[in-house]
């Protein structure tokens, strides 16, 4: 998991705080389903999807521009080599923002289901 975070970069910062918040008022809403309670959830997954989404095209912005450098620093690797594993961290916004939106689905749906038993 920090292996995971450190990858992704500074926009993993903001993507950890939407994506708590998304988890806080998804279990708020599977406790107590109200209608503030589920657009607030549905405000949270929407910054965090867009940061997951915003984290993922900064990083692979940064592999664009400073690929090729590396590879001049490391003749051992070729150009593909270094981009793959540079599209490979890149992918670390998107695993942790779409893994806690699938949880907040989950939990969300638990909500439905206490709403519609009342």
């Amino acid at each position: 998991m920090i292996t995971l975070f450190e990858e992704g970069g500074f926009p993993m910062w903001f993507l950890l705080a939407f994506g708590l918040g998304t988890l806080i008022f998804a279990v708020r809403y599977a406790m107590a389903p109200t209608t503030w309670a589920f657009r607030v959830t549905c405000g949270f997954s929407a910054a965090t999807f867009a940061t997951a989404v915003t984290g993922t095209c900064a990083a692979l912005a940064a592999v664009g521009h400073h690929a090729p450098e590396y590879a001049k620093r490391h003749p051992a690797m070729t150009l593909t080599e270094v981009v793959l594993q540079g599209v490979a961290e890149s992918m670390s916004p998107g695993i942790l923002g779409f893994t806690m939106l699938s949880l907040a689905a989950m939990i969300v749906t638990l909500g439905f289901y206490r709403e519609g038993k009342g």
